[in-house]
């Protein structure tokens, strides 16, 4: 029984890999402090370009076809991963306002360098270049914060 138990322990460790927690992060210098769910999404699904100042919207975000990326995919465009990529070639049509990032410093980097960039980023990756926005004045261990991972 006592193997049994490890083995279905082991077999978990693939999907339990891809469950990550994320935070919505921006570069220090922002004035900005938080965001509605509302808000966040229309700027990703294209309805809104700007924020509120008139600085451009550009998200930076990981592969979104990846396995870790699903669930978050999902909340922001509404999509299934596998439907995202079309969306995200229009989205950019005129200018790039979504980017990928290969690695968590690289997107740290990329949205601390770009005036109005947001990044959906793991919460233990986040450095001091940037820092994590509210959504609907929660932060990502908060009860009921909208990419918390359980």
């Amino acid at each position: 029984m006592f193997g049994l138990a490890w083995l279905l322990l082991l077999s978990a460790l693939p999907l339990l890999s891809a469950v990550k927690s994320w935070a919505l992060v921006t570069a220090t210098g922002n004035k900005l402090q938080g965001v509605s769910t509302a808000e966040l999404l229309k700027l990703c699904r294209g309805a809104q370009r700007t924020w509120p100042d008139g600085r451009n919207f550009t998200l930076v975000i990981h592969d979104p076809e990846s396995p870790e990326m699903h669930g978050a995919i999902q909340k922001l465009f509404g999509v299934a991963a596998s439907e995202v990529k079309p969306l995200l070639a229009k989205l950019n049509e005129s200018r790039q306002v979504i980017r990928i990032a290969q690695t968590d410093e690289e997107l740290l980097r990329t949205v601390a360098a770009t005036p109005g960039a947001v990044g959906l980023v793991d919460v233990y990756a986040i450095n001091s270049a940037v820092k994590v926005l509210r959504i609907d004045g929660k932060l990502p261990f908060d009860v009921g914060y909208v990419f918390k991972s359980n």
